[in-house]
């Protein structure tokens, strides 16, 4: 028993000294890396967007009231100048409105002027009156009739006279509405959209049903991009950024623009997934002219949100995270997992050993050691370095695989990449 007792314990102690020998020879062994010098550039913080272009003035044209549409003068794409003939809706029930109203109108003055007679009468008649009296010729209760009767002569004047407004306002309502049947247009643009033909019946909108939209007029000399910017985006978007606009319709062609502006409602949708999405309008105006553009049409927008001019920069895939209890200590060995300095233990020796930090692997020595740094604005390659490296420091750069496995302090051999100049 107390040999295999001992054979048991030795197979054990062989096992263990073979892991320990796998495992420290898998701490010293080299792990193949790609590295980038840490180096000033241009950077350009681009955010991208999509959305639809359309004309910064429009006009829909709708039914004021309803009826047939007698005549229509224009197409869809004409070019019209603001006044210019556009349709006709059957005028003959407004027009025999119109004369209607124009006769009781006529009517109601006779009237007034009728009463402005019958009141100079009874004035004319109370004045005498009131001499008799003085003379003694008459009683106080006839002279109490004839003001009397002055008085309401008076009030027969001004309840025609008020008869007289009310038929002008209504005849000022009737022409009007029939200057609303004969429609001219109210800028000048291109006709972009026309629902009618001639025979069809035009509806008027209410309050909660929108009338038919008859045409639409649109100001094509000055066009914007209305696109959605997502909520974490947007609030790197500033009034006057430049941007740059792109068609499907014209893929090879490229449009400046500035941003004018940016809305304050969110627009909500929801996924598949049924998780909700928040995006904000951003509205970008074409500075250079598009041709045979029509509104609608689907764009793409690139808005330059931040610029930096020769900024220590690093490439975007340099940047990881680890955890404090992940790096090593002052004074561990360089093959165990450690800290990369006293004084990033020291800053940060508050925080809990499950602390996620920021930071990049710098080639020193032949090994990779972990360092934070703090990044300010991304482009499409690079984060600026706003602190924690200097120009000329080795960053390694790739492969993502290795930069996910790496530890602080393991040997690397390093590949040295070329640098690219381009920020964008």
């Amino acid at each position: 028993m107390k040999r295999r007792y001992w054979i048991a314990a030795a197979v054990l102690v062989v096992v263990a000294a073979l892991v320990m020998i796998n495992l420290r020879a898998k701490r010293g062994a080299s792990l193949s890396v790609t590295a980038e010098k840490v180096e000033r550039r241009d950077l350009s913080m681009i955010i991208s967007a999509s959305g639809s272009i359309r004309p910064k003035r429009q006009v829909d044209i709708s039914a004021s009231t309803i009826g047939k549409v007698t005549k229509v003068a224009v197409e869809e794409g004409d070019v019209v100048e603001e006044g210019q003939f556009l349709l006709q809706i059957d005028p003959i029930q407004l027009e025999s409105t119109v004369q209607r109203l124009e006769a009781s109108l006529a009517a109601a003055r006779a009237g007034e002027q009728q009463a402005l007679y019958q009141k100079k009468l009874q004035e004319s008649d109370l004045e005498r009156t009131k001499r008799l009296f003085a003379q003694g010729h008459m009683t106080d209760k006839e002279v109490e009739t004839a003001r009397t009767s002055y008085d309401v002569a008076a009030a027969n004047l001004e309840s025609a006279r008020n008869l007289v407004r009310e038929q002008e306002a209504q005849l000022a309502a009737a022409r009007h509405d029939l200057r609303e049947v004969t429609i001219t247009a109210g800028m000048d643009g291109v006709v972009t959209r026309r629902n009618v033909e001639e025979g069809e019946i035009a509806i008027m909108g209410t309050l909660n049903n929108p009338g038919t939209v008859l045409m639409t007029i649109a100001d094509l000399s000055t066009i914007e991009a209305e696109v959605e910017v997502d909520e974490t985006e947007v609030v790197s978007i500033r009034i006057g950024q430049k941007a740059t606009v792109t068609l499907d319709a014209f893929p090879d062609t490229s449009y400046a623009g500035i941003v004018t502006e940016i809305g304050n409602s969110p627009i909500l949708s929801s996924s598949v997934s049924g998780q909700q999405g928040v995006d904000f309008k951003v509205v970008i105006t074409v500075t250079d002219t598009i041709p045979e553009v029509r509104p609608g049409l689907s764009a793409d927008a690139d808005i330059v949100a931040a610029e930096r001019a020769g900024a220590l920069s690093i490439p975007i895939q340099s940047l990881t995270v680890r955890r404090r209890s992940d790096l090593k200590k002052p004074g561990d060995s360089p093959a165990a997992p450690a800290d990369s300095s006293a004084a990033d233990s020291a800053s940060t020796g508050h925080e809990g050993a499950d602390k996620e930090i920021e930071g990049v692997f710098v080639v020193e020595g032949g090994r990779a050691v972990f360092r934070r740094v703090t990044v300010g604005i991304s482009s499409q390659k690079y984060f600026e370095v706003v602190s924690g490296l200097e120009e000329g420091d080795r960053v390694v750069s790739g492969n993502y695989r290795a930069i996910r496995d790496l530890r602080d302090g393991q040997r690397v051999k390093v590949t040295e990449k070329a640098s690219g100049r381009d920020g964008t």
